[in-house]
């Protein structure tokens, strides 16, 4: 994150974290946290983040990132879209303490686990993060390549072409390595395992 903002985002900034979680990408940022009882737009000299997660327990604001105040329209400089992403075989093998970041196994429980949800659980974020941005806003979005069935599903493709289709022009991209070892559910191997997700850098229209 401080490499991403550093070149598309320089401070200070109203940022929007749509997915705040537990908040580690904001560990070796400069910020203070918007709270609902501050006024709009003070001046600080890092970035001042509204963070937002569905979890009563996490952040600061608690709406569905799909579903945002009416009163945030075109507000922010910058959104941030980390929702949960896994297909169903990573949830499979997903181990509780990361699990407790995201939440995908209850999101699988409610609205399925599959390519096609989580492309639209993308799709109603980037449509809400489009009203949220102010002109020239930027869409900064994290996904991952995966195995489904046997089969490659190149997330980062498809969500590009549809953040594309939704209104925002694709400036930048950055991969994340890993350092640990990605899970096995098989014995035998048949695809490269993947040990690395994307950043994915729009600009609104």
């Amino acid at each position: 994150m401080p490499d991403i903002l550093t070149l598309h985002l320089p401070p200070p900034a109203k940022i929007l974290d749509m997915t705040y979680g537990n908040g580690v990408f904001w560990r070796n940022v400069p910020h203070v946290f918007a709270r609902e009882d501050e006024k709009i737009g003070r001046s600080v000299k890092g970035y001042k983040i509204w963070a937002n997660d569905i979890d009563p327990t996490k952040g600061v604001f608690h709406h569905d990132f799909a579903d945002l105040p009416s009163d945030w329209s075109k507000r922010f400089a910058a959104v941030v879209l980390d929702p949960p992403y896994l297909h169903v075989g990573g949830i499979k093998t997903l181990k509780a303490s990361i699990d407790r970041g995201y939440n995908n196994k209850d999101r699988a429980l409610r609205s399925g686990a599959g390519f096609r949800a989580v492309h639209r659980l993308y799709t109603r974020g980037f449509l809400e993060a489009n009203r949220v941005l102010a002109p020239k806003g930027k869409l900064i979005f994290k996904c991952m390549d995966q195995i489904e069935s046997g089969k490659q599903c190149w997330d980062h493709i498809v969500l590009k072409s549809m953040a594309e289709e939704l209104g925002f022009y694709i400036e930048d991209m950055f991969v994340y390595v890993s350092a640990s070892t990605p899970t096995m559910r098989h014995r035998v191997q048949k695809h490269a395992r993947r040990n690395h997700s994307y950043w994915i850098v729009g600009v609104k229209r």
